[in-house]
């Protein structure tokens, strides 16, 4: 999701000598000590290679690469938001025992670079941009004209094809990190990109045939995915979730959908859908929901719930209804 205002753009200096002080007069604080997302292991405590994940969905690409070699501690606590979140000083403590920082990017989360290098200056940062060449960037661009710009849109990780890269690289940044168990993350990333192999393909048959090609959002958070499938991808109100579209900016999309003939409406299960509920009603269109996987649920997890490709095949399913596949 991408936030309407300006509040968390980096963290400031304040808060960055206050976690610095925590830092220095309390070296033993861990994460168990009652913040609302302590691992289930403190970080550095195994003698496993530490690696810190900024949020949900880097977790769940990770976790399998990392398997049982490494302890994976992501920051994020359920139900919160990556954009506006604000670093607590038990982050700054599992950021300062981490080896290798995973997540989205800059724009994504601009709190991770600023505390990572006051909390740690020589744990690896791996964000998901730096896997994709820009050479396999630039023929995206090429093949689809409306491919989102990677400086302003986040949502990498939704495009099962940009996942591919994102595995290997991180199998070599744990490697670098633990030569040790180098053949270990490389067997792991192998049989995790076997299996998204098998998702893309699924991505690819499973939106052959359909009676539209164009789906509607209520914003704009899975473009990349309608550039790998040759979809088209509506949005109200952009990349911002929580903007309020003028009238003539709805009437226009609106106009576009019914043209463009498009038969359901997405939306992003963690985002507010009054937006989107009042687009379906307007167009007398199915509402489909959609997991971005942004958020970490509270409670016990169900089955699937932590398997990145369980999360997508089931999406898949979902933008199948909305463009009526067969």
């Amino acid at each position: 999701m991408i936030p309407l205002s300006k509040k968390i753009a980096f963290v400031s200096a304040s808060a960055i000598v206050i976690i610095l002080v925590v830092l220095i007069a309390l070296p033993t604080f861990t994460a168990q000590s009652g913040t609302s997302h302590a691992p289930s292991v403190a970080a550095g405590s195994t003698g496993k290679l530490q690696v810190i994940t900024s949020f949900r969905p880097i977790t769940l690409l990770v976790e399998p690469v990392a398997g049982d070699y490494a302890d994976v501690t992501q920051l994020l606590p359920p139900g919160a938001e990556p954009h506006e979140y604000e670093p607590t000083p038990g982050d700054a403590v599992t950021l300062a025992k981490g080896k290798v920082l995973f997540y989205d990017g800059p724009f994504m989360e601009p709190w991770v670079e600023n505390i990572a290098g006051s909390a740690n200056p020589d744990i690896v940062r791996a964000p998901f941009i730096d896997s994709i060449p820009p050479a396999a960037l630039a023929q995206m661009k090429t093949e689809y004209p409306d491919f989102p710009n990677t400086d302003q849109d986040p949502h990498l990780w939704l495009s099962p094809q940009l996942a591919e890269y994102y595995v290997p690289y991180i199998a070599n940044q744990l490697s670098a990190a633990d030569p040790a168990n180098a053949s270990g993350y490389q067997k792991n990333a192998a049989a995790f990109e076997t299996r998204l192999k098998k998702l893309d393909t699924d991505y690819s048959l499973g939106l052959t045939n359909c009676t539209t090609r164009t789906f509607l959002t209520s914003h704009a958070f899975l473009d990349y995915q309608a550039a790998a499938y040759n979809l088209t991808a509506l949005s109200i109100s952009g990349l911002s979730p929580d903007a309020e579209p003028s009238v003539q900016q709805m009437a226009s999309i609106l106009k576009e959908a019914k043209a463009d003939n498009v038969q359901g409406v997405l939306a992003e299960t963690d985002e507010v859908q009054a937006l989107s509920q009042s687009i379906a009603t307007e167009l007398n269109l199915p509402l489909y929901p959609y997991s971005t996987m942004e958020i970490l649920p509270g409670g016990s997890p169900q089955p699937g719930d932590n398997d990145y490709v369980t999360i997508m095949e089931n999406n898949l399913q979902q933008m199948r209804q909305a463009l009526k596949c067969q």
